[in-house]
């Protein structure tokens, strides 16, 4: 195994990183790819499941618990390679060992990503998980609430099952107040872009 010391590795900030991230990419298709129109890749090692269920806007998962596969990386060796991830030295050492010139730990990961106040963006395959009867009925289970943020008239048109319609354009206005009280409870947004 390849290991680096964290006081080897050049670190961001949240605020460094924040800046860095645009609000969408134009040409990203899937959440599997590095989006073209971006000079860095963001790199989230924890598990798929609990990058599905959460993840800084942008980043691709190359699970530590999974085999150490490169192909998801950019081709130029210059490229801002930026890892996150409780155990995610391993990796940048193995990034590292491939020619890597310009390798990153965001060190504060995804629960300093949160404290900031930051969304995380999730995967289809998350909200669909939601969908389910086994799910909704286990008492367990964190309540859910799915906003469509689209105009009303996309939303009659088609729309997540049990989605609650609340246009981005008037929400302040109209929806803000009743938003429930319960800062535990799950808030799921979407719109009609890929992210």
């Amino acid at each position: 195994m390849f290991f680096v010391s964290a006081a080897d590795v050049e670190t961001i900030t949240t605020s460094e990183l924040k800046d860095m991230l645009p609000a969408t990419s134009e040409e990203r298709e899937s959440y599997d790819e590095v989006p073209e129109d971006w000079d860095f890749a963001l790199v989230d090692t924890r598990s798929r499941e609990e990058f599905e269920k959460g993840h800084i806007n942008g980043a691709i998962n190359m699970p530590e618990d999974e085999d150490f596969r490169p192909g998801p990386l950019p081709f130029d060796l210059d490229t801002k390679i930026i890892f996150y991830g409780p155990d995610c030295h391993d990796f940048i050492s193995r990034t590292e060992s491939l020619g890597y010139r310009n390798v990153k730990l965001y060190e504060a990961g995804i629960d300093g990503w949160n404290r900031n106040g930051n969304y995380l963006t999730t995967t289809p395959e998350y909200v669909s998980s939601l969908l389910h009867a086994e799910y909704v009925g286990e008492i367990d289970n964190k309540p859910y609430q799915i906003i469509d943020t689209r105009g009303f008239a996309m939303y009659i048109e088609s729309h997540i099952p049990t989605a609650d319609s609340m246009e981005h354009t008037i929400f302040d206005d109209k929806y803000l107040d009743f938003m429930s009280a319960n800062k535990d409870i799950e808030i799921i947004t979407y719109c009609g872009g890929f992210f």
